[in-house]
């Protein structure tokens, strides 16, 4: 009886959610902060006397004895910070029963990690501009727009290496290296590895054998699949590169940027983030952070980092070196851990080097509503997020063995992901690692090189069905388009391994595809089991070599329920690839939803 009463508290907690209310909200003694940009962070925070920055509020809050509820009320303009928020369960805060941060109705807000530059361009060659900067930063945004970094070949072109050799650190691009990069020094090599994105430093360039030598193993060790032949690579950071408008370079060590463009540019606005993060919301298993609101707030400006292992990518957005060395994710500019009952609504994500939002140990029933994200460079949202960790036998294998810091119980719905992975090209839209009774549903994904949605974190067997903390997720009513432009082996929504309870029904997957090979719009990978897929539909999936509406690989198939996708009403048959007996594949026809707005964000 007591486990059925559980069971009717969780319903009961995920209905609500759904319906936008949050469990445990109360409002008695209203508390409200005002900040202004124009305000004095000397004042009191009333709306007569506001203070100019979020961390004079959070200040002014931590004196206030905890009642219900609070809100934290920016006034319209931008609020530069130079260092993340950061709320733990030692602050005050944890203590209140409801806290708001939240845009004053009507205005526009920004939290942003960037700095202005301010020099005076002066001229360095034919359309050639110099500037001295303070800090060292590998983005640069030009009128609210990123501008590309000094690369070759020219952004949208790459190159496709002749030979590897791995042991001597050697690629090689016979008559495609002009000799003058000899003299370059700091450059970086960015490469794909079928589904991997890798970014590394050069030791050098040698034009008369038309090779480039990096300083470590080209690309991770960690994986059986290698850079090769059908990869694309480009590289970028070197001055001798800018030749296109808008391209830039940053002499770190003399802190001068440099800018490509045929009209002077002080008229326009540079900024470059200073921050790899905006805001961390961290409670602890003693004392969690409940019912926290953040509502119509634009976040932006954080720094993505090259790190002293480099960036090797392993899977979406993961990265590491060795198959006995750590695993790191990416980091997010909105982090939270050990929040529960909270929401992210109406809220702008953009001009980001990494993630957005992670969600990592203990995070429950949580909403991330009617939030737009646009040109995030890593994973967008990401649910059981842990930041580092060294996997058993295979690089991301290590599930949680305390079942209270598995995040669970979280909905993603209605918002529009458009234009990420922008630095790290093997990135996702919204990831779920070993995490559970999570709800992804109505969003529309689209404009990205590798995979949309990503959920499950253990690669098996199709005989050997390993049980984790993923299982009972639900992808529904999603329209997820225009991926898988850069990179290969993906789809637009990818599963692995055994997860039982999970259910794909009703989303619309189309115009998938750009990588040199192997594009799907469902794809359940190794050790795949135990799901429900239904209700799909699929158009326009494109590759020469291989695409599939649903690809099945290395799955036991007996546990995988696959009925009337495509507009059909049928249990799709199940074929084999002549060629490879481990690729199946269900048989669904392409054809578009006879409603297609009913998919995707919907209107409020």
């Amino acid at each position: 009886m007591m486990n059925q009463f559980k069971q009717i508290l969780v319903h009961a907690r995920i209905a609500l959610l759904a319906a936008g209310v949050l469990v445990g909200y109360a409002v008695k003694g209203q508390t409200v902060i005002c900040v202004a940009p124009e305000g004095s962070d000397a004042a009191d925070g009333s709306a007569q006397h506001p203070v100019a920055t979020l961390e004079a509020a959070i200040r002014v809050l931590e004196k206030r004895p905890a009642a219900d509820s609070a809100t934290l009320q920016l006034a319209g303009g931008t609020y530069r910070l130079t260092a993340p928020i950061m709320l733990d369960d030692t602050s005050p805060i944890a203590k209140w029963k409801h806290v708001a941060l939240k845009a004053a109705d009507g205005q526009q807000v920004v939290i942003s990690g960037n700095r202005l530059m301010e020099g005076k361009w002066q001229a360095a060659g034919d359309n050639l501009w110099k500037c001295p900067v303070e800090g060292v930063f590998n983005q640069l945004f030009v009128n609210g727009k990123r501008a590309t970094r000094s690369r070759y070949p020219n952004a949208g072109e790459w190159l496709e290496p002749d030979s590897i050799n791995f042991g001597k650190h050697e690629l090689y691009f016979q008559g495609k290296l002009p000799a003058a990069f000899e003299k370059i020094k700091g450059a970086e090599l960015h490469a794909t590895g079928m589904w991997h994105w890798n970014r590394q430093y050069i030791e050098r360039f040698d034009g008369k054998k038309q090779r480039v030598v990096t300083v470590t193993y080209p690309g991770t060790e960690a994986s059986y699949t290698k850079i090769g032949k059908r990869d694309r690579v480009h590289f970028e950071n070197a001055k001798a590169f800018l030749d296109t408008e808008g391209e830039w370079y940053l002499d770190r060590e003399k802190r001068l940027l440099y800018y490509f463009s045929k009209e002077n540019p002080d008229d326009q606005v540079f900024e470059y983030p200073g921050l790899t993060q905006l805001f961390r919301l961290s409670g602890s298993a003693s004392q969690w952070i409940s019912d926290f609101s953040i509502k119509g707030i634009t976040f932006e400006g954080t720094e993505w980092d090259m790190t002293a292992v480099e960036r090797k990518g392993l899977q979406a957005g993961f990265w590491g070196t060795g198959r006995t060395d750590s695993v790191y994710a990416p980091p997010a500019a909105l982090s939270l851990a050990w929040v529960a009952n909270s929401r992210i609504t109406d809220c702008t994500f953009r001009n980001l080097g990494e993630g957005a939002i992670s969600l990592g140990d203990g995070c429950a029933y949580n909403a991330i509503e009617d939030n737009r994200f646009e040109d995030v460079g890593s994973n967008v949202i990401q649910i059981g997020y842990r930041r580092a960790y060294l996997g058993k036998g295979h690089p991301l294998h290590l599930d949680f063995e305390d079942a209270a810091l598995v995040s669970h119980h979280n909905l993603i719905r209605n918002n529009v992901l458009d234009n990420f992975g922008t630095t790290d090209r093997g990135a996702v839209g919204i990831w779920i690692g070993y995490a559970h009774n999570n709800r992804i549903d109505h969003n529309r994904i689209t404009n990205f090189p590798y995979a949309g949605i990503n959920v499950g974190w253990y690669w098996g067997t199709d005989t050997t069905l390993v049980a984790t903390h993923c299982h009972h997720n639900t992808i529904a009513w999603n329209d997820i388009s225009k991926g898988m432009r850069y990179l290969s082996d993906g789809a637009g929504i990818y599963l692995v391994g055994n997860q039982p309870g999970t259910v794909i029904h009703d989303n619309f997957v189309h115009q998938i595809g750009g990588g040199f090979t192997i594009t799907s719009g469902i794809y359940v990978d190794e050790g795949g089991a135990n799901m429900t897929i239904t209700g799909n539909y699929f158009d326009a999936l494109d590759n020469p070599n291989e695409a599939h509406a649903i690809k099945l690989h290395k799955n036991a198939i007996p546990t995988m329920t696959i009925y009337n996708n495509g507009g059909e009403y049928r249990v799709q048959p199940i074929h084999t690839n002549p060629a490879y007996k481990y690729g199946k594949y269900a048989e669904v026809r392409l054809v578009r939803p006879p409603f297609p707005r009913l998919y995707g964000a919907q209107e409020k």
